[in-house]
C-alpha cells in the first residue's frame, strides 16, 4: 500500500514539474477562409511547347508565378514569351505582369508590353494585350505604336497574327515616314 502511495506521489510530482517547465502554448490562430490562399508559388520558371517535329515552338519565361486556391488563374511577373512561326518569323514578347489562364492556354499581359519581330526588325508597344497561344494570335484594346524600317504607325487597338506576321491596327490609325 505504501508503494502505491509513493508511486502516485511521484507521478503527481512529475506532472507538476513537467507543467512548470513546459513552454506556454501559443494561442490558436483563426484563418478567414474568405481570403484567397496561395495554392502554389514559383520563382524563375520556364515552360516550353514543342511542335510535332520536336522543335521548341513556344517558350514562356517568368520571374515569379502565384497560383491562387480555387482559381484557374496564375499571376505572373516579368514575362517573356518567345515563339517561332512556320514562315520563319521569330517573336519576342515581354511584359512586366500578367495572368496565365492555364486551362485556355491564354495570357493576359499588362503593365507595358513590348513585341519584337526579330526577322524584320519590327516592334510594337502597348499597355496591355491578350495572347491566345494556341492560335498564335494577340489582341489589344489599348493604344499601340508599331515601328518598322522607316515608319511609325499608331492606332487605338490591334490584332496580330503571329503565324502569318500580319498586324491590323484599328481606330485613329496614323503613319509617319522617315
Amino acid at each position: 500500500m505504501r508503494g502505491a502511495v509513493v508511486t502516485v506521489g511521484m507521478v503527481a510530482l512529475g506532472i507538476a514539474l513537467w507543467q512548470s517547465f513546459a513552454p506556454e502554448s501559443s494561442p490558436v490562430q483563426q484563418i478567414d477562409l474568405e481570403e484567397e490562399l496561395i495554392a502554389s508559388y514559383l520563382r524563375e520558371g520556364t515552360r516550353r511547347h514543342f511542335s510535332q517535329d520536336g522543335v521548341a515552338a513556344d517558350v514562356l519565361e517568368i520571374s515569379a508565378a502565384t497560383r491562387w486556391q480555387n482559381s484557374g488563374e496564375t499571376t505572373l511577373r516579368d514575362i517573356r514569351y518567345k515563339s517561332q512561326a512556320e514562315n520563319g518569323a521569330v517573336w519576342d514578347i515581354e511584359a512586366a505582369a500578367g495572368i496565365l489562364f492555364e486551362d485556355l492556354n491564354e495570357l493576359e499581359l499588362k503593365n507595358g508590353v513590348s513585341i519584337l519581330e526579330l526577322t524584320r526588325d519590327a516592334t510594337m508597344q502597348t499597355e496591355s494585350m491578350h495572347l491566345y497561344m494556341d492560335q498564335k494570335l494577340a489582341r489589344g484594346e489599348q493604344e499601340v505604336v508599331m515601328t518598322g524600317r522607316g515608319s511609325r504607325t499608331s492606332g487605338s487597338a490591334f490584332e496580330l497574327d503571329l503565324q502569318s506576321s500580319m498586324a491590323i491596327l484599328k481606330g485613329d490609325v496614323t503613319t509617319e515616314y522617315e
